[in-house]
Protein backbone atom coordinates (compact mmCIF):
# COMPACT_ATOMS: atom_id res chain seq x y z
CA UNK A 1 0.00 0.00 0.00
CA UNK A 2 1.38 3.38 -0.99
CA UNK A 3 1.84 5.73 1.94
CA UNK A 4 0.96 9.42 2.10
CA UNK A 5 3.50 11.36 4.13
CA UNK A 6 3.65 15.08 4.79
CA UNK A 7 6.70 17.07 5.79
CA UNK A 8 5.65 20.35 7.37
CA UNK A 9 8.26 23.10 7.72
CA UNK A 10 7.44 26.30 9.61
CA UNK A 11 8.58 29.27 7.52
CA UNK A 12 11.14 31.55 9.18
CA UNK A 13 9.86 30.14 12.45
CA UNK A 14 12.13 31.81 15.02
CA UNK A 15 12.03 35.21 13.32
CA UNK A 16 8.26 34.99 12.92
CA UNK A 17 7.79 34.19 16.61
CA UNK A 18 9.85 37.27 17.50
CA UNK A 19 7.56 39.38 15.30
CA UNK A 20 4.50 37.89 17.01
CA UNK A 21 6.01 38.86 20.37
CA UNK A 22 6.76 42.36 19.12
CA UNK A 23 4.30 43.40 16.38
CA UNK A 24 6.25 46.63 15.71
CA UNK A 25 8.76 44.41 13.86
CA UNK A 26 6.17 43.31 11.28
CA UNK A 27 7.28 44.08 7.72
CA UNK A 28 10.87 44.87 8.78
CA UNK A 29 14.01 42.87 7.99
CA UNK A 30 14.64 40.93 11.21
CA UNK A 31 17.48 38.59 12.18
CA UNK A 32 17.52 36.41 15.28
CA UNK A 33 21.11 36.26 16.49
CA UNK A 34 23.14 34.90 19.35
CA UNK A 35 24.87 37.03 21.96
CA UNK A 36 27.96 38.72 20.46
CA UNK A 37 29.52 38.93 23.95
CA UNK A 38 29.45 35.12 24.16
CA UNK A 39 30.79 34.52 20.66
CA UNK A 40 27.29 33.77 19.39
CA UNK A 41 27.05 36.83 17.17
CA UNK A 42 25.81 35.10 14.05
CA UNK A 43 22.46 34.99 12.29
CA UNK A 44 20.43 32.02 13.54
CA UNK A 45 17.22 32.85 11.68
CA UNK A 46 15.87 35.63 9.50
CA UNK A 47 12.57 37.02 8.30
CA UNK A 48 11.38 36.92 4.70
CA UNK A 49 12.20 40.63 4.36
CA UNK A 50 15.79 39.97 5.53
CA UNK A 51 16.14 37.13 3.03
CA UNK A 52 15.42 39.56 0.21
CA UNK A 53 18.61 41.44 1.17
CA UNK A 54 20.66 38.25 0.80
CA UNK A 55 21.06 37.59 4.52
CA UNK A 56 21.79 33.95 5.27
CA UNK A 57 21.87 31.77 8.35
CA UNK A 58 25.44 31.78 9.67
CA UNK A 59 26.26 35.32 8.56
CA UNK A 60 28.23 37.26 11.17
CA UNK A 61 26.25 40.25 12.47
CA UNK A 62 28.55 42.87 10.94
CA UNK A 63 28.36 41.02 7.63
CA UNK A 64 24.55 40.97 7.75
CA UNK A 65 24.49 44.69 8.62
CA UNK A 66 26.59 45.45 5.53
CA UNK A 67 24.00 43.69 3.37
CA UNK A 68 21.10 45.44 5.11
CA UNK A 69 21.90 48.54 7.23
CA UNK A 70 18.28 48.67 8.46
CA UNK A 71 18.40 45.09 9.76
CA UNK A 72 16.78 44.70 13.18
CA UNK A 73 18.85 42.40 15.41
CA UNK A 74 16.91 40.39 17.98
CA UNK A 75 18.68 38.27 20.59
CA UNK A 76 17.81 34.60 20.56
CA UNK A 77 15.25 34.07 23.33
CA UNK A 78 15.41 30.30 22.99
CA UNK A 79 11.81 29.84 24.22
CA UNK A 80 9.95 28.78 21.10
CA UNK A 81 8.66 25.44 22.38
CA UNK A 82 5.19 26.73 23.30
CA UNK A 83 4.59 27.80 19.69
CA UNK A 84 5.92 24.48 18.37
CA UNK A 85 3.58 22.60 20.71
CA UNK A 86 0.56 24.56 19.47
CA UNK A 87 1.46 23.67 15.89
CA UNK A 88 1.85 19.99 16.76
CA UNK A 89 -1.54 20.05 18.48
CA UNK A 90 -3.03 20.97 15.09
CA UNK A 91 -1.11 18.13 13.42
CA UNK A 92 -2.54 15.66 15.95
CA UNK A 93 -6.05 16.47 14.72
CA UNK A 94 -5.16 14.54 11.57
CA UNK A 95 -2.90 11.71 12.80
CA UNK A 96 -1.04 10.39 15.81
CA UNK A 97 1.90 9.57 13.57
CA UNK A 98 3.79 12.83 14.05
CA UNK A 99 7.60 12.81 14.16
CA UNK A 100 9.52 15.98 15.03
CA UNK A 101 12.64 16.89 13.08
CA UNK A 102 13.80 19.86 15.11
CA UNK A 103 11.43 22.38 16.67
CA UNK A 104 10.16 23.75 13.34
CA UNK A 105 9.75 20.62 11.20
CA UNK A 106 7.57 17.49 11.46
CA UNK A 107 6.70 14.45 9.39
CA UNK A 108 3.08 13.25 9.42
CA UNK A 109 1.91 9.89 8.10
CA UNK A 110 -1.71 10.53 7.09
CA UNK A 111 -2.21 7.29 5.12
CA UNK A 112 -4.87 6.07 7.54
CA UNK A 113 -6.64 9.43 7.62
CA UNK A 114 -7.36 9.81 3.90
CA UNK A 115 -10.40 7.53 3.79
CA UNK A 116 -11.60 8.69 7.21
CA UNK A 117 -11.53 12.35 6.17
CA UNK A 118 -12.51 11.77 2.54
CA UNK A 119 -9.60 13.89 1.30
CA UNK A 120 -6.31 13.40 -0.52
CA UNK A 121 -2.87 14.35 0.71
CA UNK A 122 -2.74 17.74 -1.00
CA UNK A 123 -6.15 18.72 0.35
CA UNK A 124 -5.10 17.87 3.91
CA UNK A 125 -1.80 19.74 3.46
CA UNK A 126 -3.62 22.86 2.25
CA UNK A 127 -6.10 22.55 5.12
CA UNK A 128 -3.23 22.36 7.62
CA UNK A 129 -1.59 25.44 6.12
CA UNK A 130 -4.80 27.43 6.46
CA UNK A 131 -5.46 26.25 10.03
CA UNK A 132 -1.98 27.18 11.23
CA UNK A 133 -2.16 30.54 9.47
CA UNK A 134 -5.59 31.48 10.82
CA UNK A 135 -5.15 30.14 14.37
CA UNK A 136 -1.47 30.94 15.07
CA UNK A 137 -0.50 33.53 12.45
CA UNK A 138 2.35 31.23 11.31
CA UNK A 139 2.91 29.74 7.87
CA UNK A 140 4.22 26.36 6.78
CA UNK A 141 5.47 24.82 3.58
CA UNK A 142 4.35 21.23 3.07
CA UNK A 143 5.77 18.41 0.99
CA UNK A 144 3.37 15.57 0.12
CA UNK A 145 4.91 12.30 -1.00
CA UNK A 146 5.19 8.55 -0.53
CA UNK A 147 8.53 8.56 1.36
CA UNK A 148 9.89 10.68 4.20
CA UNK A 149 12.87 11.86 2.14
CA UNK A 150 10.77 12.98 -0.82
CA UNK A 151 8.26 14.69 1.49
CA UNK A 152 11.09 16.77 2.97
CA UNK A 153 12.39 17.64 -0.49
CA UNK A 154 8.83 18.73 -1.31
CA UNK A 155 8.62 21.15 1.63
CA UNK A 156 11.96 22.65 0.57
CA UNK A 157 10.91 22.91 -3.08
CA UNK A 158 8.70 25.98 -2.76
CA UNK A 159 8.57 28.52 0.11
CA UNK A 160 6.94 30.22 1.88
CA UNK A 161 3.38 29.01 2.48
CA UNK A 162 3.17 26.41 -0.28
CA UNK A 163 2.29 22.78 -0.94
CA UNK A 164 4.36 20.60 -3.29
CA UNK A 165 3.42 17.06 -4.30
CA UNK A 166 6.13 14.56 -5.26
CA UNK A 167 4.52 11.43 -6.64
CA UNK A 168 5.69 8.12 -8.18
CA UNK A 169 4.85 9.69 -11.54
CA UNK A 170 6.71 13.01 -11.22
CA UNK A 171 9.61 12.39 -8.80
CA UNK A 172 12.15 11.73 -11.55
CA UNK A 173 11.32 15.06 -13.11
CA UNK A 174 11.19 17.04 -9.85
CA UNK A 175 13.77 15.31 -7.66
CA UNK A 176 16.42 13.77 -9.88
CA UNK A 177 17.61 17.14 -11.20
CA UNK A 178 18.23 18.49 -7.68
CA UNK A 179 21.84 18.70 -6.39
CA UNK A 180 22.80 15.54 -4.50
CA UNK A 181 23.53 17.71 -1.45
CA UNK A 182 19.78 18.40 -1.17
CA UNK A 183 19.21 14.80 -0.10
CA UNK A 184 18.74 14.19 3.62
CA UNK A 185 21.87 12.76 5.32
CA UNK A 186 24.24 13.88 2.57
CA UNK A 187 26.74 16.03 4.45
CA UNK A 188 29.92 17.86 3.57
CA UNK A 189 32.12 14.76 3.48
CA UNK A 190 29.60 12.83 1.37
CA UNK A 191 29.33 15.72 -1.09
CA UNK A 192 33.10 15.83 -1.46
CA UNK A 193 33.20 12.09 -2.14
CA UNK A 194 30.29 12.24 -4.60
CA UNK A 195 32.07 15.03 -6.45
CA UNK A 196 35.04 12.71 -7.00
CA UNK A 197 32.66 9.99 -8.22
CA UNK A 198 30.96 12.48 -10.58
CA UNK A 199 27.68 12.16 -8.67
CA UNK A 200 26.26 15.66 -9.00
CA UNK A 201 22.50 15.21 -8.82
CA UNK A 202 20.10 12.97 -6.92
CA UNK A 203 19.43 11.24 -10.23
CA UNK A 204 23.14 10.49 -10.62
CA UNK A 205 23.08 8.83 -7.19
CA UNK A 206 19.93 6.87 -8.01
CA UNK A 207 21.57 5.47 -11.15
CA UNK A 208 24.95 4.77 -9.50
CA UNK A 209 26.07 1.18 -8.92
CA UNK A 210 25.39 0.57 -5.23
CA UNK A 211 28.04 -2.18 -5.08
CA UNK A 212 30.73 0.31 -6.08
CA UNK A 213 29.43 2.81 -3.53
CA UNK A 214 29.74 0.14 -0.80
CA UNK A 215 33.51 0.35 -1.01
CA UNK A 216 33.48 4.07 -0.23
CA UNK A 217 30.81 4.60 2.43
CA UNK A 218 29.91 1.12 3.68
CA UNK A 219 27.03 -1.19 2.89
CA UNK A 220 24.39 0.35 5.16
CA UNK A 221 25.00 3.98 4.17
CA UNK A 222 25.19 3.14 0.48
CA UNK A 223 21.96 1.14 0.56
CA UNK A 224 20.08 3.84 2.50
CA UNK A 225 21.17 6.75 0.30
CA UNK A 226 20.59 4.99 -3.01
CA UNK A 227 17.17 3.71 -1.90
CA UNK A 228 16.23 7.22 -0.77
CA UNK A 229 17.26 8.65 -4.16
CA UNK A 230 15.27 5.96 -5.99
CA UNK A 231 12.11 6.46 -3.93
CA UNK A 232 12.45 3.00 -2.37
CA UNK A 233 12.88 4.16 1.23
CA UNK A 234 10.59 2.47 3.76
CA UNK A 235 11.41 4.38 6.98
CA UNK A 236 8.36 4.75 9.20
CA UNK A 237 7.09 7.99 10.70
CA UNK A 238 7.27 7.88 14.49
CA UNK A 239 4.03 7.73 16.51
CA UNK A 240 3.08 10.24 19.18
CA UNK A 241 4.12 8.85 22.57
CA UNK A 242 6.90 6.65 21.17
CA UNK A 243 9.88 6.64 23.50
CA UNK A 244 12.95 7.91 21.73
CA UNK A 245 15.91 5.54 21.80
CA UNK A 246 18.92 7.39 23.16
CA UNK A 247 21.98 6.57 21.07
CA UNK A 248 24.43 9.12 22.42
CA UNK A 249 24.89 11.76 25.11
CA UNK A 250 26.82 14.87 24.10
CA UNK A 251 27.58 18.42 25.10
CA UNK A 252 29.37 21.26 23.32
CA UNK A 253 30.11 24.93 23.76
CA UNK A 254 31.40 27.96 21.90
CA UNK A 255 33.90 29.61 24.25
CA UNK A 256 33.93 33.35 25.09
CA UNK A 257 37.47 33.68 23.71
CA UNK A 258 39.74 31.45 21.64
CA UNK A 259 41.56 28.64 23.43
CA UNK A 260 45.27 28.75 22.64
CA UNK A 261 46.82 26.29 25.12
CA UNK A 262 46.21 22.68 26.06
CA UNK A 263 45.51 23.71 29.66
CA UNK A 264 42.67 26.00 28.56
CA UNK A 265 41.24 23.34 26.27
CA UNK A 266 41.47 20.73 29.03
CA UNK A 267 39.49 22.93 31.40
CA UNK A 268 36.67 23.25 28.88
CA UNK A 269 36.79 19.53 28.03
CA UNK A 270 36.50 18.75 31.73
CA UNK A 271 33.33 20.83 32.03
CA UNK A 272 31.83 19.15 28.97
CA UNK A 273 32.73 15.70 30.27
CA UNK A 274 31.21 16.56 33.66
CA UNK A 275 27.80 17.28 32.14
CA UNK A 276 27.91 14.27 29.82
CA UNK A 277 28.92 11.99 32.71
CA UNK A 278 26.23 13.37 35.01
CA UNK A 279 23.45 12.94 32.44
CA UNK A 280 24.59 9.39 31.70
CA UNK A 281 24.53 8.51 35.40
CA UNK A 282 21.10 10.12 35.75
CA UNK A 283 19.69 7.79 33.09
CA UNK A 284 21.73 4.73 34.05
CA UNK A 285 23.90 4.73 30.91
CA UNK A 286 27.54 3.85 30.40
CA UNK A 287 29.35 4.29 27.09
CA UNK A 288 31.99 2.35 25.19
CA UNK A 289 32.91 5.19 22.80
CA UNK A 290 34.00 8.81 23.28
CA UNK A 291 34.19 11.36 20.45
CA UNK A 292 35.63 14.87 20.38
CA UNK A 293 34.94 17.64 17.89
CA UNK A 294 37.16 20.71 17.58
CA UNK A 295 36.18 23.85 15.66
CA UNK A 296 38.94 26.39 15.09
CA UNK A 297 38.71 30.17 14.79
CA UNK A 298 38.27 29.85 10.99
CA UNK A 299 35.18 27.65 11.61
CA UNK A 300 36.91 24.53 10.27
CA UNK A 301 36.20 21.44 12.32
CA UNK A 302 37.71 18.01 12.87
CA UNK A 303 36.35 15.07 14.79
CA UNK A 304 37.46 11.62 15.91
CA UNK A 305 36.40 8.93 18.34
CA UNK A 306 38.08 6.42 20.64
CA UNK A 307 36.82 3.17 22.11
CA UNK A 308 37.07 2.36 25.82
CA UNK A 309 37.78 -1.18 27.02
CA UNK A 310 35.01 -1.07 29.61
CA UNK A 311 31.86 1.12 29.54
CA UNK A 312 31.99 4.22 31.71
CA UNK A 313 30.09 7.24 32.96
CA UNK A 314 33.06 8.55 34.95
CA UNK A 315 34.22 12.09 34.18
CA UNK A 316 37.87 11.07 34.66
CA UNK A 317 37.64 8.26 32.12
CA UNK A 318 35.74 10.39 29.61
CA UNK A 319 38.24 13.22 30.04
CA UNK A 320 41.22 10.90 29.55
CA UNK A 321 39.75 9.66 26.27
CA UNK A 322 38.92 13.22 25.14
CA UNK A 323 42.49 14.33 25.92
CA UNK A 324 43.91 11.42 23.94
CA UNK A 325 41.81 12.38 20.91
CA UNK A 326 42.70 16.06 21.37
CA UNK A 327 46.43 15.35 21.14
CA UNK A 328 45.88 13.57 17.82
CA UNK A 329 43.62 16.23 16.30
CA UNK A 330 44.83 19.63 17.47
CA UNK A 331 47.02 21.50 14.99
CA UNK A 332 47.83 24.36 17.43
CA UNK A 333 45.30 26.70 15.82
CA UNK A 334 43.11 28.81 18.17
CA UNK A 335 39.98 26.92 19.16
CA UNK A 336 36.49 28.44 19.00
CA UNK A 337 34.33 25.49 20.06
CA UNK A 338 34.56 21.99 21.52
CA UNK A 339 32.11 19.10 21.79
CA UNK A 340 32.36 15.81 23.70
CA UNK A 341 30.00 12.90 23.05
CA UNK A 342 29.62 9.41 24.54
CA UNK A 343 27.99 6.73 22.40
CA UNK A 344 27.67 2.98 22.00
CA UNK A 345 25.64 3.13 25.21
CA UNK A 346 24.58 0.32 27.50
CA UNK A 347 22.38 -0.02 30.57
CA UNK A 348 23.41 -3.62 31.15
CA UNK A 349 25.22 -3.97 34.48
CA UNK A 350 26.33 -7.46 33.50
CA UNK A 351 28.68 -6.25 30.75
CA UNK A 352 31.51 -8.69 29.96
CA UNK A 353 34.67 -7.22 31.49
CA UNK A 354 38.12 -7.45 29.96
CA UNK A 355 40.68 -9.97 31.24
CA UNK A 356 42.69 -7.14 32.77
CA UNK A 357 39.70 -5.40 34.35
CA UNK A 358 40.67 -2.27 36.24
CA UNK A 359 37.46 -2.37 38.24
CA UNK A 360 38.92 -0.95 41.45
CA UNK A 361 39.73 2.38 39.76
CA UNK A 362 36.35 2.55 38.02
CA UNK A 363 34.54 1.68 41.26
CA UNK A 364 36.34 4.49 43.07
CA UNK A 365 35.40 6.89 40.28
CA UNK A 366 31.77 5.75 40.52
CA UNK A 367 31.64 6.36 44.27
CA UNK A 368 33.32 9.76 43.97
CA UNK A 369 30.92 10.76 41.19
CA UNK A 370 27.97 9.76 43.37
CA UNK A 371 29.24 11.98 46.17
CA UNK A 372 29.69 14.90 43.73
CA UNK A 373 26.16 14.40 42.35
CA UNK A 374 24.60 14.44 45.81
CA UNK A 375 26.50 17.56 46.92
CA UNK A 376 25.63 19.46 43.76
CA UNK A 377 21.94 18.56 43.91
CA UNK A 378 21.82 19.89 47.42
CA UNK A 379 24.08 22.96 47.18
CA UNK A 380 24.38 23.87 43.48
CA UNK A 381 26.69 23.06 40.57
CA UNK A 382 29.56 25.40 41.42
CA UNK A 383 30.01 24.27 45.02
CA UNK A 384 32.51 21.50 44.22
CA UNK A 385 34.88 20.72 41.33
CA UNK A 386 38.08 18.89 40.57
CA UNK A 387 41.35 20.83 40.70
CA UNK A 388 41.29 20.88 36.89
CA UNK A 389 39.46 24.21 37.01
CA UNK A 390 41.88 26.02 39.30
CA UNK A 391 42.99 29.23 37.64
CA UNK A 392 40.30 29.07 34.96
CA UNK A 393 38.82 32.40 33.85
CA UNK A 394 35.97 30.80 31.87
CA UNK A 395 32.50 31.45 33.18
CA UNK A 396 31.27 28.04 32.09
CA UNK A 397 29.32 25.53 34.14
CA UNK A 398 26.78 22.79 33.69
CA UNK A 399 23.25 22.53 35.02
CA UNK A 400 22.56 19.26 36.81
CA UNK A 401 18.82 19.76 36.26
CA UNK A 402 19.31 19.35 32.51
CA UNK A 403 18.21 15.88 31.45
CA UNK A 404 17.97 16.51 27.70
CA UNK A 405 20.02 14.48 25.24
Amino acid sequence: MQRTILHCDLNNFFATVEVLRNPTLRGKPVAVCGDPEKRGGIVLAKSEEAKKHGIKTGDVIWEAKQKCPDLVIVSNHGDYSQYARKVRDIYYRYTDKVESFGSDECWLDITGSLKLLGKNGKQIADELREAIKSELDLTISVGVSFTKTFAKLGSDYKKPDATTEITPENFRELVWNMPVGSLLNVGRKSRALFEKLNIKTIGDLARFDVDILHAYIGNVNAECLVKAARGEETDEVGTYGDKRVVKSVGNGTTVPRDLVTFTEARQVMYLLCEEVAYRMRKKGFKGFTVSLTIRDADLHWVSAQESIKEPTNSVKTLLAAAESIFYKLWDKKPIRALRVCASNLTTDKRVQLSLFHEGATEDKNDKLSEVFDNVRRKHGTGIINYGTLLGSDFDLHFDVADESF
